[in-house]
């Protein structure tokens, strides 16, 4: 890699070129990969934190699940034993002073609620704090569920669904806010299904059930295709860099294989040089992005983690490489009679 490091330092402006704009290229995907968990978390977090081994739903003419259209008779959750019922709606809460949009969460009453949240199901209303603190309510306090009269049972910390903060009831007050007689929306499972599903029930796992949500899939899968696009602009954006730069070297390259270099070494050298340029760019980009995702994630919904960091930073330098090899594949092939006749 001799020939490659002196490279570098001898047209370091150019190199510094190439690697700031690898280190963009990193730095987009590094803030939409935290963009897409965090709008991800916002979506799935609530039923991600309940944590079952599956879902029930129930579909109608072979339709795909959906929590929106799921109901659970009290039939089907006697015949389901050992599953707990989950209702899910989305409705309007407010008190004197404000209004806001929730998600509402109905739970059999004395259900223990996930870690992240803490608590059990009481009867009335158990608010995220942050909510509360919006609606100028406490414990005691009566708010309008959906229309109806509910008592504040006390607060808890935030989960969401379909980005809006859940508040958690009881079945009952869940009915009587969601107008319905279903005990639920989805039955949970905690353990394998003991018995089979009837033609109108669907058993999924949790990631099939985020699948149900309003939104979510076509909101994540928008997001995937441009980071998917992102990654494709990079591999290209390094292929045509370095295909440039490997043609400028043609005849240093020449030089060295007629000197007796062989062509494992010429290809180690330009990939050698192609590896620190990318190390240098990518680092960069993921530095700035996980700082700027530090900065903006009590604003925005932001999940700053080793995976939204290492690894679009390691995807783009793989894909730099891969693209490398492709702009360095004709260095194999120099003649060294190229550098003699060029010399002569």
């Amino acid at each position: 890699m001799f020939l490659g490091i002196r490279d570098i330092r001898a047209a370091a402006g150019r190199f510094a070129l190439i690697a700031s704009v690898v280190g963009l290229i990193t730095l987009l995907i590094v803030m939409l990969t935290g963009l897409t968990q965090g709008l991800g978390k916002q979506n799935t977090s609530a039923i991600e934190a309940l944590a079952p081994h599956s879902v029930v739903f129930t579909t109608a003419g072979g339709s795909s699940p959906e929590f929106t259209s799921s109901e659970i008779s009290e039939q089907q959750a006697e015949r389901w034993k050992d599953s707990t019922p989950l209702g899910v709606s989305q409705t309007r809460i407010e008190s004197d002073q404000n209004a806001n949009t929730t998600a509402v969460m109905g739970l059999p009453e004395g259900t223990p609620l996930p870690d992240s949240v803490g608590g059990f199901i009481e009867q009335g209303a158990l608010l995220p704090a942050e909510l509360a603190d919006f609606l100028h309510v406490r414990a005691g306090d009566h708010i309008t569920l959906g229309g109806a009269t509910v008592t504040v049972a006390g607060t808890v910390k935030t989960e969401n669904y379909s980005h809006t903060p859940v508040v958690w009831v009881d079945t009952a007050t869940w009915q009587l806010v969601s107008h319905t007689k279903a005990v639920g929306t989805v039955l949970l499972l905690n353990q394998e299904p003991t018995i089979q599903p009837q033609d109108n029930e669907v058993v999924t796992d949790l990631k099939g059930a985020f699948q149900a949500m309003p939104a979510y899939k076509s909101e994540r899968s928008s997001l995937v295709s441009m980071q998917a696009f992102l990654y494709i602009i990079s591999a290209l954006v390094t292929v045509s860099f370095l295909t440039v730069w490997t043609l400028q070297r043609t005849r240093d390259i020449a030089v060295l294989a007629a000197l007796g270099a062989s062509k494992r070494y010429l290809l180690i050298d330009a990939l050698g040089q192609a590896a620190i340029i990318l190390a240098a760019g990518v680092a960069l980009g993921a530095g700035i992005g996980a700082l700027l995702g530090w900065f903006i994630a009590g604003s925005v919904p932001f999940s700053l983690g080793w995976v939204s960091v290492l690894g679009p930073a390691l995807g783009i330098w793989l894909l730099g490489l891969i693209g490398a090899t492709i702009a360095v594949r004709n260095v194999t092939k120099v003649d060294p009679q190229i550098a003699l006749g060029a010399t002569a």
